[in-house]
């Protein structure tokens, strides 16, 4: 019963597979894009999932056949078996005591050899797979502001660890510095490398926030776009969800650069203004309308099976009353290595922007909760 209701969930969120694309110019590798959609759901064995937070952080092995993600409470490390679609073992972490994550897990990313960084708060440790600390990673770097340099949420708050070179990417927050920057941390030496990152500068500049007060209570509302750091390809990648462009950090000459990605059939930056700090209600939910309605570029992603990276975007748009469903327009993105564009187009037919969702195997795989069964929509794309 349960994989009938999955079934019979999917067509609000695709329609039929094997839609075509609207045609853009010659040489769009993505002009003829077609897709069908395939249903699958994870056996839990004796056991069950806890998805009430939904998936959240997620990673995959090298060779993308075993997800690993965090249920939060009582905090487990989840291992799932793609190709056999079962459940392979929960293994119990620790919040509190000599090997804890702290009370609140922001992320974690899988190394080489199976070991694990896991940003907590306030704990940023690499971790075993059994749940036990390797090598604490609470630096507190030299070559900065002593007094920043100790703040470690607002140093560490977004943040990625490169295993190939033992070293820490962070983003630290613009409260502590004052223009984009990434620092470029050593753990063993301690030294902060500080590289300026200033295209991203959009992340403010299209975003809001809206403060408000009630007698002593006071009220903080806010949106944005997406900002991203993840390693691709052995690439370190910065991206924005208000521009095309990003930055790449080489990792054969470990230069910084922007790359100034030029679509040719779609806006490569927002043209709006917005209020970054309004006062006023109205104006505040009409900037977020404008700006979740502009094309949201998301993160590049590396296909080993076709040697690109695909990348996907979306446009929301609000429904007229606050109860009302968003409706979404999604594109897909093609790049070689070198971020040439290769292709590009709107997906007709996608009726709902992919959720969670990772490349294997050429496919996409989308985070599906139906009863509390852990399942994926599979998006076979055609071009």
């Amino acid at each position: 019963m349960k994989k009938l209701s999955l079934l019979l969930f999917l067509p609000l969120l695709f329609s039929c597979g094997g839609n075509t694309s609207e045609k853009a110019e010659s040489g769009n590798i993505l002009e003829n894009l077609t897709f069908a959609v395939d249903t699958v759901l994870i056996d839990p064995g004796e056991d069950i999932f806890i998805l009430t937070n939904g998936l959240g952080a997620k990673e995959l092995n090298a060779d993308k056949s075993t997800l690993i993600f965090f249920e939060r409470d009582p905090l487990q490390l989840v291992e799932v078996d793609l190709n056999a679609l079962r459940l392979i073992r929960k293994t119990p972490f620790q919040k509190e005591g000599p090997d804890g994550v702290g009370p609140y897990l922001v992320g974690f990313q899988l190394g080489p050899e199976g070991e694990l960084f896991v940003q907590g708060f306030p704990a940023q440790a690499i971790f075993s797979k059994d749940g036990k600390i390797i090598e604490p990673l609470n630096v507190i770097p030299n070559g900065i502001d002593p007094e920043h340099a100790k703040d470690l949420r607002k140093l560490y708050g977004k943040v990625v660890y490169d295993f190939s070179k033992n070293r820490i990417y962070t983003q630290p927050s613009l409260e502590m510095v004052e223009q984009n920057e990434l620092f470029i941390i050593d753990p063993e030496t301690k030294e902060a490398e500080i590289r300026t990152i200033p295209e991203m500068k959009s992340i403010q500049e299209f975003s809001g926030t809206l403060i408000t007060k009630s007698g002593e209570a006071t009220m903080y509302r806010y949106y944005g776009v997406g900002s991203f750091m993840t390693i691709e390809n052995g690439q370190l990648l910065i991206s924005s969800g208000a521009m095309s462009g990003i930055y790449r950090l080489d990792s054969e000459t470990d230069s910084l650069y922007f790359v100034p990605i030029q679509h040719r059939n779609f806006p490569n930056r927002m043209d709006i203004t917005v209020a970054n700090l309004p006062t006023d209600e109205n104006l505040f939910f009409e900037d977020r309308r404008k700006v979740y309605a502009q094309l949201n570029y998301m993160e590049p992603r590396w296909d080993e099976t076709r040697k690109m990276y695909l990348r996907l975007g979306k446009r929301t748009f609000l429904g007229e009353n606050r109860g009302d469903p968003p409706t979404f327009e999604v594109f897909l993105f093609a790049y070689d290595k070198e971020f040439n564009v290769l292709g590009e187009t709107k997906i007709e037919g996608l009726k709902q922007v992919p959720e969670n969702a990772f490349w294997k195997d050429g496919k996409l795989w989308s985070y599906v909760n139906v009863e509390d069964e852990l399942g994926f929509a599979v998006i076979d794309f055609k071009f």
